[in-house]
């Protein structure tokens, strides 16, 4: 739906200014990366070339492989790097947003994150990996896929969780050390290394960022490191970064991350990025003006509700979804076979406190920002996930 950035647009993109949190002040070096990256992203003209001659022609399919698998690797590299420098608003300034955050987070923290995953410090044991989906998913957008990715990472970087090049590493690390299995698992169904719009290889990816996620906010019994050093760009600056103390533990980070991610993802999705030229996604609605009878804001709610997820199926995320409100008020989401279906049940299995619920974030940000206060629990299936919400209007 996207055509790739031009190259004007990618230079006028990563000169603008930094806008990361107090603690990240100078990230050239990382703006200097993703252009080299969206450039080789846009060097796709090797595949409209035709030859004549049999040797021409085995050059040039051996070009457009290795220019294919570079582009795979560039936006690889683009889901993984930090957008606070183009996009994001400094912490600062989102702390002291019109909701409040901080109060917010307080007061109001389970409204963003799914209400069926325990995150308190008791033992959670440990089960095998389940089984993947038996059908065909829709291939994704690669828009998408990487708006997706870099919205958990934007905010682990926001939230200074920990030093971004080592989760790079960490997360790497998880998803080579896995990979073979998993290729195993999905047997006879297959996928390539780097192919994001592969839901097979989206699945996995995810599960590997999230595994990572779930394993550093584990550390020291809840209470990740508060200080530590990160180098920043290809000439390994390093900088020392402190987190706010209202996010010490675990429990606070959570519910902190959820808001964001979901937050983050309605932004990419309502004002685009490098990928998209910065234009937005189609069909992204607007928030909900709750100005009408009880009946009337109900219908709004619903209809709002079903296009923001229209956009994620539009964008090859699921095959399928319904929406409707029940007589008791819960308003019931049923997304069919979403491209992380597998992964969220995995990173439940490995104990994760906080999981890949795209569409939960999405959704409850939305309805936050409408004025809808909800909280939710998710139930999987084989081929779907089923959210309940309580809305409090």
């Amino acid at each position: 739906m996207f055509a790739l950035t031009s190259r004007g647009v990618v230079d006028v993109l990563c000169a603008s200014g930094s806008a990361s949190s107090r603690n990240r002040t100078n990230r050239r070096s990382r703006r200097g990366g993703r252009r080299e990256m969206l450039d080789i992203c846009n060097n796709d003209d090797a595949t409209t070339t035709t030859t004549t001659t049999q040797t021409q022609t085995q050059t040039q399919t051996r070009y457009n492989t290795k220019q294919c698998k570079n582009r795979r690797e560039a936006l690889m590299a683009l889901a993984f790097l930090s957008s606070s420098s183009l996009f994001s608003s400094p912490f600062s300034v989102f702390l002291s947003s019109s909701y409040a955050f901080e109060e917010e987070i307080r007061k109001e923290g389970d409204l963003f994150r799914p209400q069926n995953i325990d995150i308190s410090d008791e033992f959670k044991e440990i089960s095998q990996w389940g089984d993947p989906p038996v059908f065909l998913r829709k291939t994704l957008e690669i828009a998408l896929a990487v708006a997706l990715l870099r919205s958990s990472y934007d905010a682990i970087d926001e939230l200074n969780i920990c030093a971004m090049d080592e989760f790079q590493i960490k997360s790497w690390k998880t998803r080579q050390l896995s990979y073979e299995a998993y290729k195993s698992l999905i047997y006879p169904l297959a996928m390539e290394q780097g192919d994001l719009k592969n839901p097979l290889y989206f699945d996995h990816i995810s599960f590997s960022q999230y595994s990572t996620l779930n394993a550093i906010l584990n550390r020291n019994n809840g209470k990740p490191d508060m200080e530590f050093e990160e180098k920043l760009g290809f000439e390994g600056e390093v900088k020392r970064v402190k987190r706010d103390e209202k996010f010490a533990t675990r429990k606070e980070l959570i519910p902190a991350f959820s808001y964001l991610v979901g937050r983050n993802i309605f932004n990419f999705l309502k004002n685009g990025f490098e990928l998209t030229e910065d234009k937005p996604f189609d069909g992204v609605p607007e928030f909900i003006n709750l100005d009408g009878s009880q009946e009337e804001n109900s219908v709004k709610i619903v209809d709002g509700v079903k296009a923001l997820l229209q956009v994620f199926l539009n964008y090859g995320f699921c095959k399928e979804f319904q929406v409707s409100l029940q007589d008791d008020g819960k308003l019931i989401v049923t997304v069919v076979g979403p491209a992380m279906l597998w992964s969220i049940g995995a990173l439940e299995n490995e104990g994760a406190r906080v999981v890949n619920d795209y569409v939960g974030y999405t959704t409850s940000y939305f309805l936050f920002e409408s004025g809808v206060k909800s909280k939710r629990r998710y139930a999987k299936t084989d081929s779907s996930m089923v959210y309940t919400f309580d809305l409090f209007v």
